[in-house]
């Protein structure tokens, strides 16, 4: 009885999937569908008008029936050898695995769509290319990368003169600088944005203008602003009925009130967020609402809805792998049917034969042989995908005992480390003592000496004591300084925020130095050796600010997103070339830093010009 049950259930999903395929959609008498169903029109009128439906009325909202549709057409591109039509689906499919999550098969669909729009000296094909390569990119944290397919993108588009291809390029080159904190410079992006936009009479294209402007103004802490700029997406948002611009716009809202630790507008915020992020069957939408609407009770203190949305939250990566189960589930039974007998075919052949009343019985028991054998694949396809899940759990056991073997021989090294990690802070803070605090001692001693020497004839030992009690003074501001910024917060008891931001008081202050902390998504604790690790680069960051920089202002961004972190640490200082700098310099740290970012398997990235500043950033998987 549950076989059956399962059997069915899996049948109804193929059947709602595959159903815009055999031609009983609702919109069959869509134009576009209807040019896509004429056989006497030319083969490339009918492909374009196809990809055009299913952008229409499947891409967004239905996407598993846009992903077996977008396969029919890329069958039927490739029987009809259209190489710009065939370009155009990979563009499709890689919009589609972005949704899916499969970043690399994306990659993969928009670089061969590249390919062919070179072959094809096509610029807007290879604009358009370009742009999904970026976001790829951005998926996986390589900023570098998708800026410079972002930039290629935006010269592609320039020299079409395409104003909302060059919109969009601006828009993402921008989302470069403002994921990087550089809110001035993603400004002058997103402003230029909007301004073509505007020009081109795009009122979607302007209102994802305004909703960058907004985010980027939310940085630089401007919140009256960022709304001004969020209620006018919402505007456009409505007068358009665009759910996707509406979803958009209320998150960054509600990131405004969260910012702002203004509750009481967070939560309706955060509900409008839900409920369009529900229409637009969005799920990472549906995940910030959730997240939104936990902190917004938790700051009103509503403690049984604070607990409801606590386990929405720990729920939700659970049904968002289930979802992801069913999808993959379905691409699986939609790749099985892709032959060039289809089921499409097949009831085209039939219809056309129909002449008399036996022939509609045959088709019928022909439906009832292909339901029955569909019925019979979903039953294999789940029980195959049983057996992958127990190889996937046992392969996952096998990889915990494996990590579990290293853990265990790192125990050593890692003691070993820090030991040499310890050593090495002891000679440096010898270092710094012999530096700074031992040279106004020594100067202090022989001020002394000379004045015992000397006391009876000399004149001036007022002046002379002076000198000393200043020189001592020195001495004490210096080893308190020190003192300070080697003992910044108990990680154990505080965490790395707590200790971060009391390493910025304590910095701040020394040679006209003020010090910023500005921080996302740090509410849960990290693992502690991690921590420690983290709080020590920072450290030395901050010392190098300090000896070095010759700044006035130094700021540390650290942003938890998903699964990783980003640690910013900037300065207004002199700056300096950083191809002329050596990683293994000694007196900088950069070696230190360097390693420690290794062994979390991280990236660091310096920027610095002479008199502009430097920028050090750090993104660690998590």
């Amino acid at each position: 009885m549950g076989i059956k049950c399962i059997t069915t259930n899996f049948t109804i999903i193929l059947c709602f999937i595959l159903l815009p395929l055999l031609g009983f959609s609702q919109k069959q008498q869509d134009s576009l569908f209807s040019i896509w169903k004429n056989t006497q029109l030319a083969d490339t009128t009918r492909a374009n008008a196809y990809n055009e439906f299913i952008y229409k009325n499947y891409f967004e909202n239905k996407t598993d029936s846009a992903y077996a549709m977008a396969l029919r057409l890329m069958d039927f591109t490739e029987a009809h050898q259209l190489k710009k039509q065939k370009a155009d689906v990979l563009i499709l499919l890689g919009g589609i695995e972005h949704i899916f999550g499969d970043t690399s098969k994306a990659a993969m669909h928009f670089g061969a769509s590249l390919e062919l729009y070179k072959e094809l000296n096509n610029i807007r094909g290879q604009a358009k290319a370009n742009n999904g390569l970026g976001v790829s990119y951005k998926k996986v944290f390589n900023l570098d990368e998708a800026k410079t397919y972002y930039e290629k993108s935006l010269e592609l588009s320039k020299a079409i003169s395409d104003t909302i291809l060059i919109s969009q390029s601006l828009i993402n080159i921008g989302n470069i600088y403002n994921w990087r904190y550089k809110s001035d410079k993603a400004l002058e992006y997103f402003t230029e944005s909007l301004r073509l936009s505007k020009a081109a009479v795009n009122k979607r294209e302007e209102a994802v203008a305004l909703i960058n402007i907004s985010s980027a103004y939310i940085q630089k802490k401007d919140f009256k602003r960022s709304e001004s700029y969020t209620n006018e997406a919402i505007k456009i948002g409505d007068s358009l009925n665009d759910f996707h611009v509406l979803v958009n716009a209320y998150r960054e809202l509600a990131f405004k009130y969260l910012k702002q630790k203004d509750y009481d507008n967070l939560i309706p915020a955060a509900e409008k967020v839900l409920d369009y992020g529900k229409k637009t069957s969005n799920n990472q939408m549906i995940g910030s609402a959730y997240y939104y609407l936990l902190e917004g009770n938790k700051g009103k203190r509503n403690f049984d809805l604070t607990v409801k949305y606590l386990e929405l939250v720990k729920e939700f990566k659970i049904n968002i792998d289930d979802l992801q189960a069913i999808r993959t589930l379905a691409k699986i039974k939609i790749d099985n049917h892709r032959t060039k007998d289809s089921l499409i075919h097949i009831n085209h052949t039939l219809k056309a034969g129909l002449t008399h009343q036996n022939e509609k019985a045959n088709l019928f028991f022909a439906w009832g042989g292909s339901l029955a054998l569909l019925s019979g694949i979903a039953f294999l396809v789940y029980i195959n995908i049983k057996r992958k899940q127990h190889k996937a759990e046992k392969e996952r056991q096998e990889e915990i005992n494996e990590k579990e073997k290293i853990l265990k021989d790192l125990e050593l090294s890692t003691i070993d480390a820090m030991i040499e990690g310890q050593e090495k802070e002891r000679q440096r803070l010898a270092s710094d003592l012999h530096d700074s605090v031992g040279a106004s001692v020594a100067a202090a001693k022989l001020q002394f000496e000379y004045f015992v020497t000397h006391q009876n004839e000399n004149t001036d030992s007022e002046e002379l004591t002076k000198k000393i009690s200043t020189l001592l003074e020195d001495a004490y501001a210096e080893t308190r300084s020190m003192s300070h910024l080697k003992n910044s917060g108990v990680m154990a008891k505080n965490g790395l925020l707590p200790a971060v931001e009391r390493l910025a008081e304590n910095a701040s202050g020394i040679n006209g130095l003020e010090f910023e902390v500005h921080s996302f998504g740090l509410d849960q604790r990290l693992e502690n050796t991690m921590e420690i690790s983290i709080f020590r680069m920072i450290q030395e960051l901050v010392t190098n600010v300090l000896k070095h920089a010759k700044a006035t202002q130094g700021t540390i961004h650290i942003t938890n997103h998903f699964d990783n972190l980003n640690i910013m640490v900037e300065d207004n200082g002199v700056g300096f070339n950083p191809n002329q700098l050596s990683k293994t310099a000694k007196g900088i740290g950069i070696s230190c830093i360097d390693k420690r970012v290794e062994h979390l398997e991280g990236k660091l990235t310096i920027e610095s010009e002479i008199n502009k500043g430097t920028t050090v950033i750090i993104d660690i998987p998590l």
